[in-house]
């Protein structure tokens, strides 16, 4: 199992547990950002289940069925998760008001803030989680995550939801404690429940761009250039409806990269690019042997360690189909490869179609240029 899935799991049971537990408190103490908590944390479960099982499947090889593979899945986690937490919000503001109409009493605060403070815990466990807070081998990393997997970023916004939850239970319960009005609780439910709202409108908008396709701007810009300068090969006359879309294993992220570059001066000077902090140990040895030859072992060990874990983003490869008219005397086979060529250059793999200028236009290509 790889790493995400056995955080996925592990934290899956840790949080499944507390749940219980803090349900029957929020029953005990009549606290409603108890049972709220709870109730989020319940759903948190169904997210985690959904996300351990794309994170399982969004590594699965392609195959007949799903020859692009199952990178999709992650996307679909993501948008389910968005989905799961607004509808979570809404809940949530809608119990606090009938609260907030009643003016329920809250029992046992000293317990609630004992559960509370615990279930705080049990989330700041699952923010390390899954930031990957942690040192190897005392070496210095720089952690600058910007992972571009959606489903992880759903079941972050999940746990971060529920530790400002728990927080929100805290604060709460202390102001109940030392005011005496029951009326805290729903209203610090109410700030929570909107900022949840708010963190997974984004998640849900970027996912559900990705599901349709559609190229963020800044690809569609370079897009455009680069099908510009396909009009400019040798041999083609014009193209027609070009369709790209996005890569779903592009934004993941290149982990440790590890480049050997053993580049020798008479086979003394080797330098490793381990891509880790850097440590120049530099060893000039300047062996003069009186045996009739002068060895001068120049070793100049840089040893260049730079352990970053900025996980920096592969340059998103694009797929895509397009038709390319070629000029009567060309050689078809020829003006294909060089747009094909052309295009993976961009990071573009493409299927691409070739007619002759004046033969009958292929049933997919319409007439319309598209881009």
């Amino acid at each position: 199992m790889e790493k995400d899935s056995r955080s996925i799991f592990y934290f899956m049971c840790l949080n499944f547990t507390f749940m219980l537990v803090q349900l029957s408190y929020g029953f005990l103490t009549g606290s409603l950002g108890l049972l709220s908590d709870s109730i989020h944390m319940f759903f948190d479960c169904l997210a985690l289940v959904v996300g351990l099982c794309a994170a399982v499947m969004s590594k699965w090889p392609p195959n007949a069925r799903f020859p692009y593979g199952y990178g999709k899945v992650d996307t679909l986690s993501g948008f389910a998760n968005g989905i799961f937490l607004m509808i979570i919000s809404v809940e949530i503001i809608y119990e606090a008001v009938e609260r907030l109409s009643s003016g329920s009493e809250m029992h046992r605060l000293g317990e609630l803030l004992i559960v509370s403070i615990a279930g705080l815990a049990v989330n700041l466990v699952g923010i390390f989680s899954f930031e990957h807070g942690h040192a190897h081998h005392g070496h210095d990393h720089g952690h600058d995550h910007s992972h571009g997997n959606e489903n992880m970023h759903g079941i972050f916004l999940h746990i971060l939801a529920d530790t400002l939850g728990s927080v929100a239970v805290v604060i709460s319960t202390i102001l109940v404690h030392y005011s005496g009005w029951a009326g805290y609780d729903p209203l610090a439910s109410c700030f929570i429940a909107i900022l949840i709202f708010a963190s997974a409108v984004p998640l849900v908008s970027s996912t559900a761009k990705t599901l349709l396709l559609t190229l963020p701007a800044d690809t569609e810009y370079n897009l455009r250039e680069t099908l510009a300068g396909v009009s400019t090969l040798r041999g083609v006359v014009s193209y027609t409806v070009p369709k790209f879309w996005l890569d779903d294993t592009g934004a993941v992220s290149s982990g440790h990269s590890h480049s050997h570059d053993h580049s020798s001066h008479g086979g003394c000077e080797p330098h490793h690019d381990h891509s880790h902090r850097q440590h120049h140990h530099g060893h000039n040895h300047d062996h003069e042997q009186h045996h009739g030859h002068d060895h001068t072992h120049d070793h100049d060990h840089s040893h260049n360690h730079d352990h970053d874990h900025t996980h920096e983003k592969k340059p998103q490869n694009i797929f895509g189909v397009m038709h390319v008219v070629a000029s009567r005397g060309a050689d078809l086979e020829d003006v294909r490869q060089r747009t094909v060529d052309f295009l993976r250059e961009k990071n573009m793999d493409t299927l691409v179609q070739v007619e002759r200028d004046g033969d009958a236009r292929c049933w997919c290509s319409g007439g319309s240029k598209g881009f």
